[in-house]
């Protein structure tokens, strides 16, 4: 019987040694690593591996460092990002090319550019070419980045230019603003023109702070910043400034995250309502990023 029972178990194992993962003449190795330069990141991440001629993903699931694992022999494409942004749609079905995060929006109109909500968390990158050739693992090292920007508003409001007044209300418009990225190089998408309406918070009197998080801002399309101010009388006044062309550059160069803006608004009895931008420089510190979601 004991015999017998050996036996069975000889050809158990002899049938069921090594996976079908690893039959190296249909599989091969793959090791993604992820070089985050210090910098803060989700706590993981999805591989999104496009074969050659198709465009549809092998989609594995790994962390902050990287994927260690198996896929079917060939060459890839890869797109690399995290699952949990906010008021972000990933749109990676359609192929490497069109690997995308797209901002959710607020309105869509056909005849004018659409309201989108505020994107927030998402880190990114891509590889171009990835042979998984067996069982000698295919390894590249890649550097994801943060793919949202921050623009930071600083805005007083004063009567006649000298004496700071208080308001019953304060809001904005941006435009020129992306509509989504592209998630392997980090580049903004302008398809759709699109603008983003916020509420600054009142900081003091006469004093209101803002953080408008975006893709990017237009280079053909000059962006405008539009403040709208309700008086104590329940009477609203608009008016708006242009953004530099130097700051979307700061955020397409990626020469940083974040940009402050200081910008004064004068409301006069006689002229009206006008606001100028005194000052704008790069901004320290991460974007899209809240307390708690570091890795």
């Amino acid at each position: 019987m004991a015999t017998a029972c050996m036996a069975c178990l000889s050809t158990f194992f002899s049938c069921t040694y090594g996976t079908p993962d690893e039959d190296w003449t249909k599989n091969g190795k793959v090791r993604l690593t992820l070089d985050w330069q210090g910098g803060t990141h989700p706590a993981s991440m999805n591989y999104y591996f496009y074969k050659d001629g198709s465009g549809t993903p092998v989609v594995r699931r790994g962390n902050a460092r990287g994927f260690e694992g198996t896929l079917p022999l060939g060459n890839y494409k890869v797109a690399v990002c995290n699952p949990d942004c906010r008021n972000i749609l990933l749109e990676m079905e359609g192929g490497y090319e069109t690997a995308s995060g797209m901002v959710k929006h607020v309105s869509v109109l056909k005849s004018s550019p659409s309201c989108i909500t505020a994107p927030g968390n998402l880190y990114g990158c891509g590889c171009e070419s990835i042979g998984v050739v067996g069982e000698e693992a295919a390894a590249k090292e890649l550097y994801p980045t943060g793919l949202v920007r921050t623009l930071e508003l600083y805005i007083r409001i004063t009567k006649g230019g000298k004496e700071e007044i208080a308001l019953s209300g304060l809001t904005g418009r941006l435009t020129g603003v992306s509509s989504g990225v592209y998630i392997p190089s980090g580049a903004a998408l302008f398809d759709t023109p699109a603008f983003m309406a916020f509420e600054p918070e009142c900081t003091g009197e006469g004093k209101y702070r803002a953080l408008l998080t975006l893709f990017g801002l237009s280079d053909s399309d000059a962006p405008f910043l539009y403040l709208t101010l309700k008086g104590e009388d329940g009477k609203e006044l608009t008016t708006g400034v242009g953004v530099p062309r130097e700051v979307g550059d700061m955020f397409r160069q990626k020469t940083s995250s974040r940009v402050i803006l200081d910008l004064t608004a004068a409301y006069d009895e006689v002229t009206g309502l006008s606001v100028s931008l005194e000052d704008w420089k790069e901004g320290t510190g991460g974007a899209g990023l809240e307390e708690g979601e570091m890795g």
